[in-house]
């Protein structure tokens, strides 16, 4: 059940940071072998931080009004899903450093804080779905999977 849009202000900042800090802490654990070595399905743990800060830029660009999907330099008039857009983005992004990726999901993590400042509570109920998918939601989502993957490659 989704949260009441009306407590949404006050509550999201705190379930965005406790969310954050838990990705944060199982990713902060790993050295760079780590994070660049592939799991069983392909994905490394610094794929996955880079795939959470690609969201994070969708976000952004929904947010400002622009289309995220071409910001990627996807066709804009195809029909995509999320995992047509992964499976097209994660082997373009497959040759980031673990430093990189690491710096790029912090950057537009703290971006994204901004811009949710900058909500008022009628955007911020309106959007309140895309934000918590592409923040806290997905953070928890692959937290689990990075947490699995850490321990699959030791």
């Amino acid at each position: 059940m989704s949260p009441d849009p009306a407590a949404a202000r006050p509550d999201l900042p705190d379930r965005v940071a406790h969310s954050w800090d838990e990705l944060h802490e199982v990713v902060a654990a790993l050295d760079d072998p780590q994070l660049a070595a592939p799991g069983p399905d392909g994905w490394s743990v610094k794929d996955h931080l880079v795939h959470l800060a690609r969201w994070e830029e969708y976000l952004l660009a929904r947010l400002d009004g622009r289309d995220g999907i071409a910001e990627w330099g996807l066709d804009p008039s195809r029909e995509w899903d999320a995992d047509s857009v992964n499976a097209v983005l994660q082997p373009r992004d497959a040759g980031v450093s673990p430093a990189a990726a690491r710096a790029r999901l912090a950057g537009t993590h703290a971006r994204v804080l901004e811009r949710l400042r900058t909500l008022d509570q009628a955007d911020l109920e309106r959007q309140l779905p895309l934000i918590e998918g592409n923040t806290c939601g997905h953070y928890d989502e692959h937290r689990e999977w990075i947490r699995a993957l850490a321990t699959a490659v030791g």
